[in-house]
This record gives C-alpha cells, sequence and structure tokens, in this order.
C-alpha cells in the first residue's frame, strides 16, 4: 500500500480570528427567535404609543442685543436692560414668578378649562420637582451674549401648545421690561425723598436767607433731575425683543409610534444577534478537526453538510459523490488505527441527530468500494434510522456466521436465537442487521451476557463490522456495548455539539474503560472545512 500523505497542519489558522461564516451560521441558527423577537417587540411599542395622547409643540424666538442706536437725543432719553450672563434666561422662564404671570395670561386664554387646569397644574409641578418639560428654551448665542433664544412649549393640542408659548414669551418680555425700569424707579424714589427733605428744610429756615437761597436752588435741580428720571422710567427697554410669534403646529411631535416602533425593533435585532453570539462564543461549539486536535483526541475525518433530503442518497454520494474522497479518508484513518481482521467499530455521538448513522453508511459503502465485506449492526434500538439509507425491499436473506439456517430476522431476534440470525444483503458486499423492535424489552438484551461473543462470532464472516449505536448523553447503551469492541468512532455535529458535551464522552469513555478511536465531525460548511480532500485514497490501498 502506497503511503499515505500527510494532512495540512490544522492548527495554522488562528483562533483568534473573526469567522464571518461562523458568524452568520449562528444568527441562521437562530433566525425565527432573532427576527421573531423584534416583530414582536417592535408591534407591541406601536400598539403602546399609538394609544398615547399627542403632544403638540409650538416655537417662538426673542433677540438679545445690545443697544447700538447712534442718536444721541434718543440715547440719553432712553435707558436699555444690561446684557443677561449665559443661562439667565432659562432661569428666568422656569422662575416662580414666571410660571405665575404665565397662568394668569393662560386664564385668558381661548381654550378649554380642563387643558388650562392641566398645565397650570404640570408648571407648578415642574417647579416642585426642578424638572421642565412642558417649556424649554434653546440658547444660541455668541461670547458677548448676543444672539437668539427659542422658546418651546408643549401641550396637548395645537391651538393650547400656541397659548402657552405665547404665554412664555410675554412673561419673559414683561420680567426683561420690569427689570430695566427697576433700576430708574430706584433712582426717582431717591430723587422724590432728597425733594421731600430738601422741602421741610427750607420751611424750617428764614425766607431769603442765604440758607433757603441755597435750598431752593438744590430743589430746583433736584425737580429737574426728578423729571428726568421719569422720562427715564417711562422709556426704559428691555434687552430681550421677539422675533418670531409662535404659530399652532399642525402635527403632533409625539408620540412617534412608527419611528419608535422601528427603533425597538432594530435595538432588539441587533440585540438578540449580540446574544446569541455571546452565548454561543460561551457554549463553545465543535466547528471543525481544528477544535478536536485542541482537546487532543484524534480527528478521523470530516464529513460536508449535506441537507436531510438528500439522506437517501448517502451511498450514492459515498461511492461517487461529494463524500467519497472524506470517507476514504475515515476509512484509512481507522484501518491504521485497527489493522486487523475482522475490525469491529461502535459509531456514536452526544446527542441525537447529529449524523452517526449517515457516517455508518456513508463509511460501510466506502470500505465496500475498496473490496471489504461489511456488516452493519443497527444497534440503536431506542430510535434505529438505518433503514433509511438501504433499499432492503426484495434483497434477500443471508445467515450469519454460527446461524443453521436463514430467516429474516431482527437484532432482538438474532440475540434471542442466535442460530437463525440473519441479516440483508444490500448489495456491493454490505449486509444489514436491522434493529426491528424498539424499546425498553429491545434495550435490555444489550446485557445479555452473549452478546460480546456473538458479535465476534458474526464478525468472522466479514472484513468489518460497523454497529450503530444510541447517543451516548442520552442512553447507556454504547457504553456498554463499545468495550467489546475494536474501538469507539465518535461523531459529532459541526457548530452544535459543544466542547463540555465532547469531554463528557471523553471522561465516560475513561470510566467505562471504552477506547476511543478518534472523532468525525460532521456536517461541515464548506468555508469551515479545515483541508480539502485531495486524495484518492481507494486508488491507494
Amino acid at each position: 500500500m502506497t503511503q499515505l500523505p500527510s494532512p495540512p497542519d490544522f492548527r495554522s489558522k488562528s483562533t483568534d480570528d473573526i469567522d464571518l461564516a461562523q458568524v452568520f451560521a449562528v444568527l441562521r441558527r437562530q433566525a425565527l427567535p432573532l427576527l421573531l423577537a423584534p416583530v414582536l417587540v417592535g408591534g407591541a411599542t406601536y400598539a403602546l404609543f399609538k394609544r398615547q395622547a399627542p403632544t403638540y409643540e409650538a416655537v417662538t424666538s426673542v433677540m438679545a442685543a445690545q443697544n447700538d442706536n447712534s442718536n444721541s437725543v434718543l440715547n440719553s432719553a432712553s435707558v436699555t436692560a444690561p446684557q443677561l450672563p449665559q443661562g439667565a434666561v432659562e432661569e428666568v422662564v422656569h422662575s416662580r414668578q414666571t410660571v405665575e404671570r404665565m397662568t394668569e395670561l393662560l386664564k385668558t386664554a381661548k381654550i378649554p378649562e380642563k387643558v388650562k387646569a392641566a398645565i397650570s397644574q404640570q408648571l407648578n409641578n415642574e417647579l416642585a420637582s426642578d424638572k421642565f418639560s412642558r417649556v424649554t428654551v434653546k440658547a444660541r448665542l455668541d461670547t458677548q451674549q448676543r444672539g437668539v433664544y427659542e422658546l418651546r412649549a408643549s401641550a396637548e393640542s395645537p391651538e393650547a401648545a400656541r397659548v402657552l408659548a405665547t404665554a412664555a414669551t410675554q412673561a419673559l418680555l414683561d420680567w426683561d421690561m420690569s427689570r430695566a425700569r427697576t433700576g430708574v424707579g430706584r433712582a426717582r424714589k431717591n430723587l422724590q425723598e432728597q425733594l421731600k427733605n430738601i422741602s421741610t428744610r427750607l420751611a424750617a429756615v428764614p425766607a431769603g436767607s442765604v440758607e433757603a437761597q441755597s435750598l431752593i436752588a438744590a430743589r430746583g435741580q433736584l425737580i429737574l433731575n426728578l423729571s428726568q428720571a421719569t422720562v427715564f422710567e417711562e422709556g426704559a427697554v428691555g434687552n430681550l425683543t421677539l422675533l418670531a410669534e409662535a404659530n399652532a403646529p399642525r402635527s403632533p411631535v409625539a408620540p412617534k409610534p412608527a419611528r419608535n416602533a422601528v427603533l425597538a425593533t432594530l435595538l432588539t435585532l441587533f440585540a438578540g444577534a449580540g446574544l446569541a453570539l455571546l452565548l454561543d462564543s460561551l457554549r463553545r461549539r465543535v466547528r471543525s478537526t481544528a477544535d478536536i486536535i485542541a482537546l487532543d483526541v484524534p480527528a478521523i475525518g470530516e464529513l460536508p453538510w449535506m441537507s436531510r433530503a438528500r439522506r437517501a442518497e448517502t451511498a450514492t454520494a459515498a461511492t461517487a459523490g461529494v463524500l467519497y474522497e472524506p470517507t476514504g479518508f475515515i476509512r484509512v484513518n481507522l484501518s491504521t488505527a485497527v489493522p486487523h481482521t475482522p475490525a469491529l467499530f461502535a459509531v456514536s455521538s452526544a446527542r441525537p441527530g447529529e449524523g452517526k448513522s449517515t457516517v455508518v453508511a456513508a463509511v460501510a459503502e466506502s470500505y465496500a468500494l475498496a473490496g471489504k465485506r461489511v456488516l452493519v449492526i443497527d444497534l440503536d434500538v431506542h430510535r434505529p434510522t438505518q433503514q433509511e439509507f438501504w433499499n432492503v425491499g426484495g434483497r434477500p436473506w443471508v445467515p450469519l456466521p454460527g446461524a443453521a439456517e436463514g430467516h429474516q430476522t431482527t437484532v432482538v431476534q438474532a440475540i434471542e436465537r442466535p442460530e437463525q440470525a440473519s441479516a440483508v444483503d444490500v448489495g456491493r458486499g454490505i449486509h444489514l442487521l436491522l434493529a426491528g423492535e424498539v424499546g425498553r424489552r429491545a434495550a435490555s438484551l444489550l446485557n445479555t451476557p452473549g452478546l460480546p461473543q456473538l458479535l465476534r462470532q458474526w464478525a468472522t464472516g466479514y472484513d468489518v463490522v460497523l454497529i450503530d449505536t444510541p447517543p451516548l448523553l442520552s442512553v447507556a447503551d454504547a457504553f456498554v456495548i463499545a468495550p467489546h469492541t475494536d474501538g469507539l468512532v465518535l461523531v459529532v455535529e459541526s457548530n452544535e455539539t459543544s466542547v463540555p458535551e465532547v469531554q463528557r464522552v471523553l471522561q465516560g469513555a475513561r470510566t467505562s474503560q471504552v477506547k476511543l478511536l478518534g472523532i468525525v465531525v460532521n456536517k461541515v460548511r464548506r468555508s469551515q472545512q479545515g483541508y480539502g480532500y485531495s486524495y484518492s485514497y481507494a486508488q491507494k490501498n
């Protein structure tokens, strides 16, 4: 036999690389919940916000600017309030004085009394909590505090929003005007007190005296100053000027059920995808033979993914299709591990559905293609599936070694009556002993003391015996049968079987003193295959 070329190093690919194919595979496996959850959350969000009362928002703006009047006559006849520091306008709008003024202005507005009461109550509640949402201020100012203040008012109807925005702006302008007049008013009152004091003193001094004349002159100057102060007070102007009046909005600003539903859907989708990837990474699934080698376990080979609908094509795929070279690789590895004949192999998996029966059927075809006589025994008496891979209808039955005559028997019948044990000849040198009866009684027969001797006896007529056994983590049957064979072949499903599950099987094998020949990674996607099957092993035997 020609020496087999060594397979490439499975460790060459860094485990730190992000495998996009693996990411998409994880998302594809969880496609139903990943799509269903966002749809449900999005629908619930839409229904929730659709039931909420609409909120309308009206906008008005005022300008803050310095008095830049070049007319000296006008400047001398007017007083302008000084520039406001940063944040002052927002503090004023949210002050008790302004809120009371807004409430007063709302009383005369032509909106429902119920709406007025609700707005007034919320304004006072916001004062108590120091959190404001009914009226907000946005400033766009330069370094000298000149610019535009934008006041936004929200309410239950377009007209109520407009009225509230107008009331807030008017209350702010009233405060600014009052601020401008306050200083001049204090000066006027001071002059009035001085004039009163001089008039009192003048009445107490002799008429025509020098002191009386001095007081008369001072009183005249005070009267002139007082008249100027009165003019200044009446002409005082604030620093803020109305730019744009509030208009009733056409559409509500909240709620926005469609937008919120879309955002909730996207967030749920992204969060679900992230959670699925996180859980997948924590679970540490086996992806390819590289993950098996990392566990210090022999990797017998990989089988590519095939759809469940193509299960009946396994025999064809193993002789001339996509399974030809992969099964040849597995066959050569098994022949190297167990070079003598007959060779008995128990084949199992960690969990149901990982494809152990497919591996048994495909490897049996590979051995038959190499000219070997093969006996396939379906000992999975809990959920037998070998009958799905072979065409047994109308095929002849042949007695197994040690049987006196041939009958149509199952595994259970063959164990109970070894003298009648027979298998169906499915062609190409492959004989099949079907499971037949299923259940607890059939499973109990696997503990028959004479079963190991029967298996060895039946094997004398063949080169290879492949025994399909139940999943190792489901029932203990495989651990009972495998010690009486030449070794156990474990089948794991790529992207489904977790590393901890494999480790549990390894621990069970050590405890049961089962010889583990190696692991076959089944259902490997093309992007995850650790190597290419470029050798024709069948031609090298």
